[in-house]
């Protein structure tokens, strides 16, 4: 009688074990979740009144570029233009796949009824548009270090590429040129749309006539 007790003890191990291991095998492997970590954010700067994160490198079209690793850039624009072409109402952006030269048309930036193309800082292949930018093209001159991102570039030559951008002492300067070049263009204008001490109205851009806009977009955009 005991030795058929332990028989049938072992037997009742055997079959748990037999059942355990059928549901771990039945159970579906799943791997982790990969998950892109969010780009750092950047450290506010400001330069004669208008952002300029030091991590980044500027054409002097006011377009920015942000090297992600050996030959990948984001691109957008700066403070500087997003103050002067107003809040963006619509976007042309080249298709992923399309080539940028350095220096010629990047993208279009839409407002009002008005149109100003940008320059492209770096020379590449289009890898990617900013999604977010076709439901809220806004977003481009709302938040245009962060979120509002317009490209995602491949450049070959990167490291050209950046020592042909301004960085540093040389963009700071830059940025102080550009702000003292547009108050007097502004001012032999029109003083409607300084505020006292001489400083542009945050929506100056609405005041100006279409063709006052358009000749102080091209020279100051470079198009």
């Amino acid at each position: 009688m005991t030795v058929l007790l332990v028989i049938l003890t072992f037997a009742v191990f055997i079959l748990l074990d037999y059942v355990v291991a059928r549901r771990k095998a039945a159970r579906p492997v799943t791997s982790p979740v990969s998950r892109t970590e969010p780009a750092p954010l950047l450290e506010p700067v400001w330069v004669a009144g208008y952002q300029l994160p030091e991590s980044l490198y500027y054409h002097r079209g006011h377009t920015w570029a942000r090297a992600l690793d050996a030959d990948t850039v984001l691109v957008g624009l700066d403070d500087f233009a997003r103050r002067l072409l107003g809040p963006a109402k619509g976007l042309k952006l080249p298709a992923v796949g399309d080539w940028l030269r350095q220096g010629d048309k990047g993208f279009t930036v839409e407002v009002d009824g008005r149109a100003a193309e940008l320059l492209a800082p770096v020379e590449g292949e289009v890898l990617e548009v900013n999604p977010d930018l076709r439901a809220t093209p806004s977003l481009a001159t709302g938040d245009p270090y962060g979120r509002g991102w317009v490209l995602k570039v491949r450049a070959a030559n990167l490291a050209t590429n950046l020592r042909n951008l301004l960085s540093g002492r040389l963009a700071r300067r830059w940025m102080e040129d550009s702000r003292e070049g547009l108050e007097l263009r502004l001012m032999a204008l029109s003083g409607s749309v300084l505020q006292d001490g001489g400083e542009p109205m945050p929506d100056f851009a609405r005041h100006l006539s279409p063709e006052d806009w358009k000749r102080l977009v091209g020279e100051f955009l470079l198009t």
